[in-house]
């Protein structure tokens, strides 16, 4: 066998233990006991194979691109047989970063289901939390309230959540001289919306279901445009799983 095809196995193999030991302590520190044992084995198997795929692809490539270059010497050379025996262990090894690259989507995908049916019924995203611009807290109830100007916006952190569609229900209040429309982004899609007027205190509307491609990106709620002087006032934001 090669010695770098060898290297990568090894590097595959140490990096496997690596992992396991890893995600061991991990799960050991956390103490939670809320996945599932087959859930929990079935993402940290996934998890690993994709580690190994990412530890041992490099080197692949590398062996692959040395064949290649050994396969021209030896034919400006006139080395005929080894030209030919080069060019047979090359396309051997892309056969096999082929196999892997396709192996290692299927890992993707699979990671994303499991994530997925790991996630809670809804993620709940608080005033406090949010990075504030043209905006403030209101005192005592600590809603976000003075979006006076189009552009004003709250942000939040997303807790690396997994790639989806999540509904987005908006707990707030507006009062008649209070309204607009607003607008929900993460970092490539987005939807808009009204804040209608709650006569009867604080309300929740669905604005729609928003696909989140980057889960641990951030998502803003922005105001597009405001009636008088206030947009509304927000009190938390509410993400619901689509798939559900």
């Amino acid at each position: 066998m090669n010695p770098a095809f060898q290297s990568a196995v090894s590097i595959t193999k140490l990096h496997l233990l690596l992992a396991v030991l890893a995600s061991a302590w991990t799960a050991q520190a956390a103490g939670t006991g809320s996945v599932p044992p087959r859930m929990e084995l079935a993402m940290l198997r996934t998890t690993h194979e994709m580690s190994v795929l990412r530890a041992g692809a490099p080197a692949l490539r590398q062996y692959a691109t040395e064949l290649t270059a050994l396969e021209k010497r030896c034919a400006k050379n006139r080395d005929y047989p080894g030209a030919i025996a080069a060019r047979n262990e090359r396309q051997t090894i892309e056969k096999e970063i082929a196999r892997i690259e396709k192996e290692g989507l299927l890992l993707k995908t699979r990671e994303q289901s499991l994530r997925s049916a790991l996630l809670p019924d809804e993620i709940v995203l608080m005033p406090e939390q949010a990075v504030l611009s043209g905006v403030e807290r209101e005192p005592g109830t600590g809603a976000l309230t003075g979006w006076k100007r189009s552009g004003a916006s709250a942000t939040w952190k997303l807790p690396d959540l997994p790639p989806g569609g999540y509904e987005v229900l908006v707990r707030y209040s507006s009062d008649a001289l209070e309204g607009g429309t607003l607008l929900i982004a993460e970092q490539t899609f987005s939807l808009s919306g009204t804040a209608d007027t709650t006569l009867k205190g604080p309300a929740e509307k669905n604005f729609g279901t928003l696909k989140i491609t980057n889960g641990a990106g951030k998502l803003t709620i922005s105001a597009r445009s405001v009636l008088k002087s206030n947009l509304m006032h927000l009190y938390f934001v509410k993400l619901l799983p689509a798939n559900r």
